[in-house]
């Protein structure tokens, strides 16, 4: 098994989305971010970022 997938933490996703980490955690309650929890620690898989981006392009979320 390959797994080269980058896994952003909370502070690193709300950085690439220029929002603050509140706002992260209420897309991630709102399954607006598909993310996972190890821990107690939320783990945002990058393509979660780059789909989140790309629906808000074409304003289907």
């Amino acid at each position: 098994m390959n797994i080269d997938k980058k896994i952003l933490h909370v502070s690193d996703a709300a950085s690439v989305l220029s929002c603050s980490s509140e706002v992260i955690y209420k897309l991630i309650h709102e399954k607006k971010l598909p993310a996972y929890k190890t821990g107690r620690a939320w783990k945002i898989p990058e393509e979660s970022i780059s789909n989140y981006i790309a629906r808000r392009i074409n304003h289907t979320d």
